[in-house]
């Protein structure tokens, strides 16, 4: 009774109490204590006279013994601590009293005591093998969880989307993230197939990479089944492997690059257009002059280049301010604008001064001429209505100096060079001029 108490009294105690080790001693001190107690009854229950009252002695502690291991043996000491003080004494008894039948009972204790010590040592055994099992199971599921929780949230809160897929390529999670940046809902994307006939074939050859290989990476502009708009993006593909080394399926990281699309836009347009007018600026005009003056260019054209300069320009900005100027380019911009045909550009360079290159198709050398002029004849009627400058209608002409070339076989430096002769030949020899290069210009200028 007094240790059914302290048991109770132990299982309402707080767990970091339960831990401390003078618990551990009361117990041993207590179970030693009830087998020294068993003991002590059985030396003084045994009478050798009654055979019935010994044998029922026997049995009795010999129950208690065999129960009492199979709680006790997880501390061995213990469990001997009660053991021995019931099976010893009766034993000895048993000995001393030299029958042949007490000294055959005793022989019986004595294998039953040895029975009782190797059962109560393997069942220590075991018992502590459970328990270490338990324990590491108990800090392998802790630890698992843990890893679990903090995947989640990885997954959740990442500035990037995830996505999950199986060995088929179909789609079976997705964070809110990636739902984000595609623009779509949770039920629209999970189930999605990345590999079947309607999908993005780039996209279906990075997950087929990462199902192979382990990894997988595409870069471009995904669109979803039936959207309208893509999204820039780039994705990393990665395989993941069962325990048995199977692939089972994989693991995306997408990044949105919408932003830096957006950015590397606005750059390229800063690099290659005039923030005035919106035009392409010298550097755009040069780079695909050199383009189609690269002698590895298989198809051949004719193209005429015509250097523009409005006359009296720095008289209407010091007139008019410069905010009119800036109108007049604008306007002037505009109507060179509505010019071009396909393949033609038109260029401010500096100032006042602008470039329109046209090319020609199934032109030959004999047409050529015509050709340009009837485009340069376009040109002076677009450009030779007034203006609207400071609610004023100003009539403005321009100079113009031009010349024909021959792409694959041309200098795009030269063809530049020779319409900026001849405009400013047009300019020497007064207003609203149009004057085409011929090889005595260069001569003059020198």
């Amino acid at each position: 009774m007094a240790r059914l108490a302290l048991a109770f009294y132990f299982r309402r105690l707080p767990t970091q109490q339960q831990q401390r080790r003078r618990w551990f001693y009361r117990f041993s001190a207590g179970a030693i204590a009830a087998g020294c107690v068993w003991g002590v009854a059985g030396v003084v229950l045994f009478t050798g006279e009654n055979h019935g009252q010994v044998a029922a002695l026997s049995i009795v502690l010999a129950g208690i013994t065999a129960g009492g291991i199979t709680t006790l043996s997880a501390v061995w000491w213990v469990a001997l601590g009660f053991v021995l003080p019931i099976l010893v004494p009766l034993l000895v008894q048993f000995l001393l009293l030299g029958t042949p039948l007490a000294v055959l009972i005793g022989a019986m204790l004595s294998l039953f005591l040895g029975l009782i010590v190797i059962t109560s040592r393997r069942l220590s055994r075991i018992i502590h093998d459970n328990i270490y099992l338990r324990v590491s199971m108990s800090a392998r599921e802790t630890m698992l969880q843990e890893s679990e929780n903090r995947y989640r949230s990885i997954f959740n809160y990442s500035p990037l989307g995830v996505l999950h897929f199986d060995e088929h390529g179909q789609v079976t999670d997705c964070n809110g993230k990636l739902l984000e940046i595609l623009h779509v809902s949770r039920a629209q994307l999970l189930g999605y197939r990345m590999l079947s006939r309607s999908a993005d074939p780039s996209v279906a050859a990075a997950v087929r990479e990462a199902l192979a290989k382990g990894t997988g990476y595409y870069e471009g502009t995904f669109y979803l089944p039936k959207a309208s708009e893509g999204t820039p993006l780039r994705a990393f593909f990665n395989g993941v492997h069962s325990a048995g080394s199977e692939m089972v399926g994989g693991v995306a990281i997408v990044e949105d690059f919408t932003e830096r699309k957006r950015a590397e836009a606005i750059i390229y347009h800063q690099a290659f257009y005039d923030s005035l007018t919106d035009l392409p600026n010298r550097r755009l005009l040069i780079e695909r002059m050199a383009t189609l003056c690269d002698e590895t260019q298989t198809e051949q054209q004719y193209g005429l280049l015509m250097f523009l300069d409005m006359d009296r320009f720095k008289l209407i900005n010091d007139t008019l301010g410069h905010a009119a100027g800036d109108d007049l380019l604008v306007q002037v911009a505009r109507r060179l604008e509505s010019c071009l045909s396909e393949g033609d550009i038109v260029a401010r360079l500096s100032g006042d001064e602008f470039v329109l290159l046209a090319l020609f198709d199934a032109c030959s050398e004999s047409t050529v001429d015509v050709r340009a002029d009837t485009y340069m004849d376009l040109v002076k009627q677009t450009l030779a209505p007034p203006y609207c400058l400071a609610s004023r209608e100003i009539a403005v002409t321009p100079s113009i100096g031009y010349t024909c070339f021959t792409t694959a076989t041309c200098e795009h430096e030269e063809v530049l060079k020779q319409a900026d002769i001849a405009m400013y030949r047009a300019k020497n020899e007064g207003r609203a001029r149009l004057c085409r290069f011929e090889p005595w210009m260069r001569e003059a200028m020198c």
